[in-house]
This record gives C-alpha cells, sequence and structure tokens, in this order.
C-alpha cells in the first residue's frame, strides 16, 4: 500500500516537472515588413505634366513613385524637385536617407544638360545662334560633366543609405520620326537632335548604374509608340512650353509608360518585400563582427561546450529530447524508490537476526 501511494505520488509529481520542462511554445507570426522607399531626383520623378501640382518642387498625385507606393505596404518619401540637377539633389534631397532606407529611385541629369533652356530657346529661334550653341554642348556635357556629376551623386546614395535597392530611371525619347509633328512644330533636325540628346544621357545614366551597382530601368520602348508626333502622345507637347510642363510625361505617361518600366526592373511592392526579407535574413545569419566564421568562440576552462546540433547548453525546453528526459526521470525515480522499499526490509530483518 505504502509502495502504491508513493508510485502514485512520483508518477504524478514527473508528469507535473514534464510539463513545466516543455511548455507549449506559440508559433509567432513574422513581423511585418514594410518598405521604406525615397524617390530622389527632378520634375520626372515629382511627375511634373502629370497632375494638380501640391508643392513648390511641383509634386503631383501622378508621379510613377506614388503610383508604386501601396499605403499598406510603403512609407514613400517623395524628396524628388522640379529643375534639380544632380549637384542639386547631393545637396538638398539625401536628408531623406538613412541606414533603414530600404529603396532608393534616383532620376536625374535632364537639368545637368540643360534641355529645357535648349528646347525654349530653340523653340522661339530655332536657326539662331543661341539654338546652335546650347546644342553644340549637349556632347561635350555628356562626356564630362553629367557623368561626373551622377556618379558622385550614386556614390554618396550608397554611402547614405547602404542597405538599399539603388535605382535609376531613365528618359523617355521625346520625338517620332515624322514628317510633321503638330504636338510640337519642331524642325526635323532639331527633333532629332532632341532625341540624340536623350539617347547619350540614357546611356550615360545606364553606365553610371552599372559601376554604382545599382539597376537601370529603361523607358524608352514603353514611350515609343507614344512619343510626340504619334496620334496617342504621352508627353506633353507645346501647350506646356509656358508652364515648363512641354516634354514631360502625361498622366498616362507616368502610369503607363513610367511605372510598368519601374516594375519591371525595381520589382513590385511584394517583390521589394520578399527581397527585405532576405537581405534581413542573410544580416541576421552572418556570423558577430567580434567572432570570425573562422575561429569558433572559445569555451571557458572547466565549462562543457555547447552540443554542435545548436540546441544550446542546460535543460532543453522543446522537441522530442523532453520526453526522453522526463521519461528516463520517472524511470530512475521509481527504480530508486522500488530498491529503496525493497532494500530497508531487508536489512532490518538482517540486523535483528
Amino acid at each position: 500500500m505504502i509502495l502504491r501511494s508513493i508510485l502514485r505520488f512520483t508518477l504524478s509529481s514527473a508528469v507535473a516537472a514534464g510539463a513545466v520542462l516543455a511548455p507549449a511554445l506559440p508559433v509567432l507570426a513574422a513581423p511585418a515588413v514594410r518598405v521604406d522607399y525615397v524617390a530622389l531626383g527632378d520634375s520626372y520623378a515629382a511627375g511634373v505634366g502629370a497632375g494638380a501640382e501640391s508643392t513648390a518642387c511641383r509634386v503631383t498625385d501622378g508621379a510613377f513613385p506614388r503610383l508604386w507606393a501601396e499605403p499598406e505596404l510603403v512609407d514613400l518619401t517623395l524628396a524628388a524637385c522640379s529643375g534639380a540637377t544632380s549637384a542639386d539633389v547631393a545637396a538638398t534631397q539625401l536628408g531623406a536617407l538613412s541606414e533603414t532606407t530600404d529603396l532608393v529611385s534616383v532620376t536625374v541629369g535632364a537639368n545637368d544638360l540643360g534641355l529645357t533652356t535648349i528646347l525654349r530657346t530653340c523653340a522661339t529661334a530655332p536657326q539662331g545662334e543661341a539654338c546652335t550653341v546650347a546644342l553644340a554642348g549637349i556632347p561635350q556635357a555628356l562626356a564630362t560633366t553629367v557623368p561626373a556629376g551622377v556618379a558622385a551623386l550614386l556614390t554618396q546614395v550608397r554611402a547614405d543609405a547602404p542597405a538599399a535597392k539603388l535605382v535609376v530611371t531613365g528618359y523617355p525619347v521625346p520625338f517620332a520620326e515624322a514628317a510633321q509633328c503638330p504636338q510640337l512644330p519642331l524642325p526635323p533636325a532639331l527633333r532629332t537632335a532632341g532625341n540624340s540628346a536623350i539617347a547619350g544621357l540614357n546611356q550615360v545614366l545606364a553606365a553610371q548604374a552599372v559601376a554604382a551597382g545599382a539597376t537601370f530601368v529603361d523607358v524608352t520602348g514603353a514611350f515609343a509608340p507614344h512619343a510626340l508626333c504619334t496620334p496617342q502622345p504621352w508627353l506633353v507637347g507645346v501647350a506646356g512650353l509656358n508652364d515648363g510642363t512641354v516634354l514631360h510625361p502625361t498622366a498616362a505617361g507616368q502610369a503607363e509608360g513610367y511605372l510598368p518600366a519601374f516594375i519591371a526592373g525595381a520589382g513590385s511592392v511584394e517583390d521589394v518585400v520578399e527581397w527585405i526579407r532576405q537581405r534581413d535574413t542573410a544580416a541576421s545569419a552572418s556570423p558577430s563582427p567580434s567572432v570570425p566564421a573562422s575561429v569558433p568562440a572559445s569555451t571557458p576552462a572547466g565549462v562543457a561546450a555547447p552540443p554542435a546540433d545548436g540546441a544550446g547548453g542546460g535543460l532543453p525546453v522543446t522537441g522530442p529530447r523532453v520526453g526522453a528526459v522526463v521519461a528516463v526521470g520517472v524511470f530512475l525515480v521509481v527504480l530508486g524508490i522500488v530498491g529503496l522499499v525493497v532494500w530497508r526490509p531487508r536489512r532490518v530483518r538482517t540486523l535483528s537476526e
């Protein structure tokens, strides 16, 4: 009777101990990932020509960064400003970047060339000396000042947002080949010169993007069927000469030209979220800087090293090993009690003899 009571008490105690040793661990959901996106650049990124302007930088709701950024998943800082050169972006917009920035787009270069000024000059007097001089300076700028400015900017962006995916966007070639161009009636030679300037600028941007380890987004293919001189242009024509929207993408140009090209190059929001997860997982799996990967951490003398299977030292808290420990413990306790009960009476009997 005493033995049965002891066994019952021991088993119930062991089960209770097992419950303490092996609590059910809740399954934690993966933390929500939000994209910290900063859009840098000029009027093309600000959305000039694509709707009502809301700030001194002429930002519109039709800008492709705003169209791309899903509010549920993206924190967007649209720092782009109309008229900005690469030097302007470096001086006034990089404060939006940080070590936590996930995505940066850069749209810059057209103002480094002064294309809007050249266009206005040549539209007023296409055969004038001022137009000729302005056009003559484009090749030199594309070979020297423009690549230098873009390279310096991208280097600074990399330094200020070291963990971010970096995307450089190009510009649409403005004119389709046509004898007449009612949307912007410039001489064919001048239209050809404008196309050559933009094509050269895109080549510079693509080369600098590669050098910076960035992705270049080419929009020329998307805009080609909808350039000026086509029936349905996605660029503002002569109507924009007075308000500075000429050659800029319309709302359709931003939504159907820039946005799909940006998604193709940078990825959708969901693609970038997955990229962030993979980036952060790789970072967390990297060895601690204080302990080189090739040199295992030392174990103090007299202290057993943790098991190589990654389970950690001390008592296990989950998995099949807990059951094994509890079972062995119960067996040993019961065995010890049985031995004690059996052995002690024999000893007493021996002494009584």
